[in-house]
């Protein structure tokens, strides 16, 4: 029977971190695109199909990210970085689950979108989802192209700043206009919900830095 090397269960380990990257990814797009419906065209049967097929991608990345912590300590993979990949396994997942609780509290709460301020939303929306795109590029370069990830990290800080502005200019008007102060304190929750995405993504980018400079040692 032939003797599988380390060299191949580390390749292994790649490729099945490498797929759970891709169901954070995708995990995100989902939420994003179900978002940007929403406010266009409020809670309709769409929201509840996003959120069965986000809970379905959740369930494999579980899977992915279990698959990937036994076989680290199983096989002492990469014991020399061992601590800061699941670390930022951990981070990503919670990402992920961000974005379930997200979908989840948009089915219970049912917000009423606001013509006047829905392009504010929107804009944020868009923004926050490529912040935690380009954070996804940066975990995925920190174990095939650890020289790219600064170049990532420029970006998330680059959208998770547009982000905040969107969320600024947005809750300025909100509070601004004449709705009741349930629904302006409903609309800068919302606003912060959302928000929070690139603000971790922000948060592990940071982390992804450090990671890359432990490395380089």
């Amino acid at each position: 029977m032939l003797k599988i090397m380390p060299f191949q269960r580390t390749s292994q380990l790649i490729r099945e971190i490498d797929e759970f990257i891709d169901k954070v990814s995708e995990a995100q797009m989902t939420v994003e695109r179900s978002l940007l419906h929403y406010f266009d065209h409020g809670p309709d049967d769409e929201l509840n199909q996003k959120i069965g097929q986000v809970a379905k991608i959740e369930e494999r990345a579980d899977e992915l990210r279990r698959n990937v912590a036994n076989l680290m300590f199983s096989e002492m993979l990469m014991p020399d970085t061992r601590g800061d990949v699941l670390t930022l396994l951990d981070e990503v997942d919670t990402t992920l689950d961000d974005c379930v609780h997200l979908m989840v509290d948009l089915a219970i709460e049912r917000p009423e979108p606001i013509a006047a301020f829905i392009d504010g939303y929107k804009t944020m929306i868009v923004e926050v989802g490529q912040a935690v795109q380009a954070m996804l590029r940066a975990a995925r370069a920190y174990f095939k192209e650890p020289n790219a990830i600064n170049d990532h990290i420029h970006k998330i800080n680059f959208h998770e700043k547009e982000a905040t502005r969107a969320a600024l200019r947005t809750g300025r008007a909100v509070f601004d206009s004449d709705l009741s102060l349930s629904r302006k304190r409903q609309g800068r929750d919302w606003l912060a919900k959302i928000r929070s995405l690139a603000s971790h993504a922000n948060d592990i980018g940071d982390q992804l830095a450090i990671f890359a400079i432990k490395r380089s040692i």
